[in-house]
């Protein structure tokens, strides 16, 4: 039970994520895919992505909230793949931790090291919906998702909007978004080919 984010935490709040859902069933089960998850490496993302990816790398973009020399390292780190570029990207809420110069950053980075076409899967914050936490995600399956609070990490500014976070993610453009009952948001978007 997950009282608030000012209250007490039992555990993580499970829940089904239609966007995970659409965007897992558009890959083809292969393995040939190449995966950019920018959470921390996970053993659950790995058995839910294997059959989907022959490479899965992990950025760790969750932790440097923000800004600052921090940040500027961290999406640096962020490296193409060397084989081929990625052509799925896990974002997670990193949009909500960023300010609009990181967010621009962050989104120049990933159109430089995705190939076209290339999908990413990004939950936000919804407008009123008293989400000042940031949250620590595991893939359960191809279709829900945990999620735990984390009690230091904030949002670095006001909820994204649709329009505008869909003008911060060009040149990815929304395929399908999803409002869910706690107030977030969820995205599938698609590279628009050069």
């Amino acid at each position: 039970m997950i009282a608030g984010t000012e209250g007490v935490i039992a555990g993580p709040r499970k829940r089904r994520s239609p966007a995970l859902a659409m965007l897992f069933g558009a890959l083809v089960e292969d393995g040939r895919h190449s995966v950019l998850d920018l959470g921390p490496a996970c053993g659950a993302h790995l058995r839910v992505l294997g059959s989907f990816a022959s490479q899965v790398r992990f950025a760790d973009l969750l932790r440097p909230a923000g800004r600052g020399a921090e940040w500027a390292e961290a999406l640096r780190a962020v490296a193409p793949n060397p084989t081929r570029p990625y052509d799925v990207v896990l974002a997670w809420d990193v949009l909500d931790r960023l300010d609009p110069d990181g967010r621009a950053a962050l989104v120049a980075r990933l159109a430089g090291i995705t190939a076209p076409r290339a999908r990413l899967y990004a939950v936000v914050a919804g407008e009123g919906a008293g989400r000042t936490a940031l949250y620590r995600f595991e893939l359960l399956d191809r279709e829900r998702v945990a999620e735990w609070p984390e009690d230091a990490a904030r949002r670095s500014s006001e909820p994204l909007l649709p329009a505008p976070l869909e003008r911060a993610l060009l040149p990815f453009e929304v395929v399908s978004a999803y409002m869910l009952r706690h107030g977030a948001r969820e995205y599938v978007t698609m590279k628009r080919p050069r």
